[in-house]
């Protein structure tokens, strides 16, 4: 992999890191903010107020506007979710917005508009709530976070049903199912469907709000979601009394009711009895009906559930009424009609409370618009910066061009001339290298012509003398001549198998297949080989190699390199001489050493060896013959297997040959 191919590959690991941990803060930010709404809280108000305000006092202090930013979006949360102190809600939020807005979080920013328009829907201003949702939106094309679209279509899907916009709150919700598989969250696809049922329920089309229930209730079994399960069993419940379907309604409330009792959830456990008590007086079984109904009744006033208390009046009058216990009727009823006006009277309360802080809110709409106007101002400002910047930009990106272009050119020329000096550089070599073989032919012919004729010339005499001297010789000179002949022959056949063996490695016939084998049997097999012709010159040969000796090497070949060294000592060491053969590993290879007591050479001798250039041939001690051939033989049999040869030698006190190959690893 190349530098450039590395820098590239580390920028893009950059890149997807920098997006990948950035749609990480938005879905911890979503899920922070979803906190507020599904969870129990284990601190007290004044608590979870005393630890914001320090949070915020902490980021003011070291000038951490991201965190004081949170720390407003806190209180204001805690205010929106637990005081339900509106106002105050509502100033914390600006005052995030404000932050947001000045140093561009616009993740942030778009969640708080989800927070402020929580406010406009919790004071019945859905129109605005409707408004600043959409801006939450507009300001999403910037991040394209599929998170936050979804988070606030799913608003928007309840905001539009409220307003009785169906047709705008079908689609909402028919767009988070578009886009679940992308984000693959079974909890949001779920919360889809379930909205969805909602809708169905109010435009009369049961089947398909039973659907889209079933189909949030078994996603939300599937995440093991126990207490969103006990609310579509509820919902489903209820679906099926619409449909006049009371068995199945009963069965879905006592499913619902059972998973709520195993959670403990008391504002919910006063509903579901409830829910079956009802189904129970429907069904005109009074007994079982009021038995639920009272513990409903327990259970909503021990949770203080004005609503649920008020239910649990209403069916137990009906259901004493209906058995004839008219006087406990009554009593129920006086109970229902006095919760029912104190629900009333609270709910007035709640909505003269809701106008004023929608009164006091939309007077803080004034510091909305005028943040929004500056944020629009200084989005316009920035916008002609970059125009700027980027036509400067652009500028000087063609500036570079131009001058990466002229550079280019000067470097191709450059790149031309060196491609042609090395190209000619070349050429001369391989003219050089042409001039060498056609000299190497040129030796290699006057050799086999030279050393072809000696042998052939004896042959051809000794075979005339016995052609025509036959019958006039002795039977010693004819054993003479057969000496001779055999000799003659013997060294013809020494120089055609050297001769054989130079030209198959020349041509690349010979094929080397390195593999691991014990040296100490090659040089003892060639020892009792060549033990025969030592002895008729009355030459020891002496092999100090006793141990395994393991090697990475072709057989063949080193076997013909170790056969080669052995004849030539034999041939150049007079009688009563030693041989001594050896092996010694250094590294990582090992070093053969075959030494001889013979008559040596001088250094200008040595410095022919190995060439064919420079061929050099010497009689034996018994007048032997030789080619030549055999040591550069060696030298290209020693160099294909990785290795080396040299000889170290002194005139009249023998000969060291040396050769290294590679030890087996």
């Amino acid at each position: 992999m190349s530098l450039r191919t590395k820098k590239l590959f580390s920028f893009t690991l950059m890149l997807i890191s920098f997006f990948l941990s950035a749609g990480q803060d938005v879905e911890s930010d979503i899920d922070w903010y979803k906190g507020f709404f599904n969870e129990v809280q284990k601190k007290s108000v004044d608590e979870a107020l005393q630890q914001a305000g320090h949070t915020l006092q902490e980021a003011t202090d070291v000038h951490d506007f991201k965190a004081q930013s949170r720390a407003h979006k806190t209180i204001g949360l805690i205010h929106l979710t637990r005081t339900r102190n509106y106002e105050e809600a509502m100033n914390s939020f600006i005052q995030s917005l404000a932050i947001e807005d000045s140093l561009g979080l616009i993740p942030d920013r778009i969640l708080t508009y989800v927070c402020m328009a929580q406010v406009f829907e919790e004071v019945g201003d859905y129109y605005k709530s409707a408004e600043i949702l959409e801006s939450g939106l507009d300001a999403n094309r910037k991040i394209n976070s599929i998170s936050i679209h979804i988070l606030i279509l799913n608003k928007l899907g309840k905001i539009n049903a409220e307003l009785g916009k169906m047709e705008e709150a079908f689609a909402s919700y028919e767009h988070v199912l578009q886009y679940t598989d992308q984000l693959q969250k079974p909890d949001v696809e779920a919360e889809a469907f379930y909205h969805l049922g909602n809708l169905y329920v109010k435009t009369g089309k049961y089947a398909e709000a039973l659907q889209h229930h079933k189909d949030a209730l078994a996603l939300y079994r599937s995440l093991k979601n126990k207490r969103e399960e006990a609310r579509s069993l509820n919902d489903i419940g209820e679906l099926y009394r619409l449909m006049r379907n009371q068995d199945r309604a009963l069965a879905n409330h006592v499913a619902a009711l059972e998973i709520r009792q195993g959670l403990r959830d008391k504002a919910t456990i006063a509903e579901s009895y409830n829910n079956i008590g009802v189904l129970y007086f429907h069904a005109k079984n009074y007994q079982r009906a009021a038995a639920n109904l009272q513990l409903a009744l327990s259970t909503a006033q021990e949770n203080q559930d004005q609503e649920q208390i008020r239910r649990s009046y209403e069916y137990l009058s009906r259901c004493f009424k209906e058995t004839g216990d008219y006087k406990r009727a009554f009593e129920y009823n006086e109970l229902f009609m006095a919760i029912n006006d104190f629900i009333q009277r609270d709910k007035g309360e709640q909505e003269l409370l809701e106008k004023q802080s929608r009164y006091i809110i939309e007077k803080r709409e004034a510091q909305i618009t005028k943040l929004e106007s500056d944020r629009v101002q200084r989005e316009k400002e920035l916008a002609n910066q970059r125009k700027i910047r980027n036509f400067l930009l652009v500028l000087m990106v063609m500036t570079l061009v131009i001058g990466a272009l002229i550079l280019y050119l000067y470097m191709l020329k450059r790149r031309s001339n060196k491609i042609l000096e090395v190209a000619h550089a070349q050429l001369n070599t391989q003219n050089l290298e042409l001039l060498e073989l056609n000299a190497t032919k040129d030796k290699f012919f006057s050799i086999i012509s030279h050393d072809l004729k000696g042998p052939l010339n004896s042959l051809t005499s000794f075979s005339g003398l016995l052609i025509n001297h036959a019958e006039s010789l002795s039977k010693e000179e004819i054993q003479m001549l057969a000496k001779d002949l055999d000799k003659s022959l013997k060294n013809l056949f020494s120089l055609l198998e050297n001769l054989l063996e130079w030209s198959r490695s020349q041509t690349g016939k010979i094929e080397f297949k390195p593999e691991s084998f014990n040296l100490t049997k090659v040089l003892e097999g060639n020892a009792q080989l060549l033990q025969t012709q030592a002895l008729n010159k009355k030459i020891s040969i002496v092999n100090n190699l006793k141990n395994e000796c393991m090697v990475w090497a072709d057989y063949h070949s080193i076997d013909t390199v170790v056969r080669n060294l052995i004849s030539n000592a034999i041939k150049f060491t007079p009688e009563q001489g030693i041989i001594t053969l050896d092996a010694q590993r250094k590294e990582q290879d090992v070093i053969v050493t075959i030494a001889d007591t013979g008559v040596g050479m001088s250094s200008e001798t040595i410095q022919k060896l190995f060439r064919i250039d420079a061929k050099h041939s010497t009689k034996g001690t018994a007048e032997e013959k030789g080619t030549g051939l055999g040591l550069i033989l060696c030298k290209e049999f020693i160099e294909k297997n990785g290795g080396r040869i040299w000889v170290e030698s002194t005139e009249g006190k023998g000969s060291v040959f040396y050769f290294a190959i590679p030890a087996t690893q």
